[in-house]
């Protein structure tokens, strides 16, 4: 009998292992799951769970097939005219939160707004096909969860008593944050603005500026020391690899099994342990690059500070073996889990691989862009290798306009330390696209409802969006 992901969790922590042991990948699932929900500032009972019934595929008119797509609503607020606010779901499963509290919810309730959380195709409990196959895969694609997108927007505003006039606000974080700008600009017809929270926008395989990125964040937060520190373990690892020390390293790193020579093991060892700064740099709150830094930075070596900081955070031994992470992500069946379905986007439209292929950051030289190509291969189908996987990025970015959207009513926001916000647009698109870079802050970070804890900058862009938001709306 074959045993599932699921069903080999079980059987691991009956017999006392972490969560991180049963999941190994956990840290790097971390990087894509939704923004921490803000507290909420209404009763959880005044959420619906709903379902809409899509299109399995909005592009071919001899298909017929359909799916359920879950989404949140809250009428609380709502009087009939009043607009609609819809928080796009990205990559994870939506949970009330966003419709509960944070500063969407702060603008609905002042303007007598409908909120929404819709969810994603292919992710959460929204399962439009059988299973998690190559083939069925075909269906996921932005193109598809934006056409999905638009026909939600048509049929709220026929249903809901009153909605037929009312205008439209998108709000995204992250991935969502690429959906709702590519929405105004592919349906402008059907939303009067969007708010943009820390959008890509740009495909690119070799996405080395990441890690300059988080690299460059530590510096500011914590200092050199740090930075220097992680340099100089990933250097001395490095240097075990190269003379074929893996015992000493295993050892020093809590490896079970022991590394070996193998050179896909080797990749995924170095990738692992980049990622675990990475996730805390990417939704940094004050004091979490600090707590960091000041385990990484506690050994006699660099390589002894950084092996305490990777104890503590798998929680003892872990493993870095590669056919292992090839075997879970190969797995059809649907599961909890989103990576399956959002490495499957990156081998067919994104890349954005977070390399170790620039000089200028600390994690070394280990983790080359050629072994994210081998994982498309490896966990999906020969069809992906360098050269296609390459063009399906040229035409995500041929059928969006890049760096250069054509956009209107979109205000783009970006946090200072985001290791994504390379991938997105810094500057002013044009007059009606304005973007803004909020010093000192994170991945999401101002999503969140106005705080006391705000700094001049995060306030001003937090009152930009209301402002930007009534004028789209012609609300004085």
């Amino acid at each position: 009998m074959k045993t599932t992901p699921g069903v080999l969790c079980l059987v691991l922590l009956a017999f006392g292992l972490s969560e991180v042991l049963c999941n190994p990948f956990k840290v790097l699932e971390d990087l894509h799951r939704e923004p921490p929900p803000p507290a909420p500032k209404s009763d959880a009972r005044a959420v619906r769970e709903e379902w809409i019934e899509q299109q399995l595929d909005n592009f071919d008119e001899y298909n017929n097939a359909t799916f359920q797509m879950r989404y949140l609503a809250n009428d609380e607020f709502y009087q009939p005219g009043g607009p609609l606010f819809i928080y796009v779901g990205g990559e994870w499963s939506v949970s009330p939160g966003w419709i509960l509290g944070g500063h969407m919810f702060d603008m609905a309730r002042e303007m007598n707004g409908y909120m929404f959380y819709t969810e994603h195709r292919y992710y959460g409990q929204t399962r439009p096909t059988e299973d998690l196959s190559f083939a069925n895969l075909q269906y996921l694609h932005v193109n598809q969860a934006l056409a999905d997108l638009a026909h939600f927007i048509r049929t709220m505003k026929q249903e809901i008593p009153g909605a037929s006039s009312s205008g439209v606000i998108l709000v995204g974080a992250s991935y969502s944050a690429t959906m709702v700008t590519w929405f105004r600009q592919r349906y402008p017809e059907l939303v009067n603005g969007a708010w943009s929270s820390s959008a890509p926008l740009y495909a690119k395989a070799d996405f080395v500026e990441y890690f300059e990125t988080v690299g460059q964040s530590i510096r500011i937060v914590s200092g050199d020391d740090c930075y220097n520190t992680i340099e100089g373990a990933f250097l001395e690892m490095e240097r075990l690899v190269e003379i074929g020390d893996f015992e000493t390293l295993s050892n020093k790193m809590y490896l079970s099994p022991p590394l070996t020579n193998n050179p896909d093991d080797i990749m995924y060892f170095f990738n692992s342990l980049s990622g675990l700064l990475a996730g805390v740099v990417q939704y940094h709150w004050p004091g979490d690059i600090e707590r960091s830094c000041e385990v990484i930075m506690s050994g006699e070596t660099d390589i002894d500070g950084f092996a305490e900081y990777t104890r503590q955070r798998y929680g003892g031994s872990w493993s870095s073996n590669y056919a292992s992470f090839v075997d879970y992500y190969r797995y059809t069946g649907w599961t909890s889990g989103i990576m399956r379905q959002w490495l499957f986007q990156t081998c067919n439209e994104y890349g954005w691989y977070q390399t170790s292929g620039s000089p200028d950051q600390p994690f070394g030289s280990s983790f080359p862009i050629e072994f994210y190509y081998q994982w498309c291969h490896d966990i999906y189908d020969e069809s992906f290798y360098n050269e296609s996987i390459n063009y399906n990025i040229y035409v995500t970015n041929l059928d969006h306009n890049g760096m250069y959207p054509i956009i209107t009513n979109v205000y783009s926001t970006h946090g200072q330390l985001d290791p994504w916000r390379p991938m997105g647009v810094q500057t002013n698109v044009n007059s009606f696209a304005p973007v803004v870079v909020i010093p000192g802050a994170s991945h999401c970070m101002d999503l969140y409802s106005i705080s006391p804890s705000d700094t001049p900058e995060m306030l001003a862009s937090k009152q930009r969006t209301t402002s930007l938001v009534r004028q789209w709306l012609m609300i004085f």
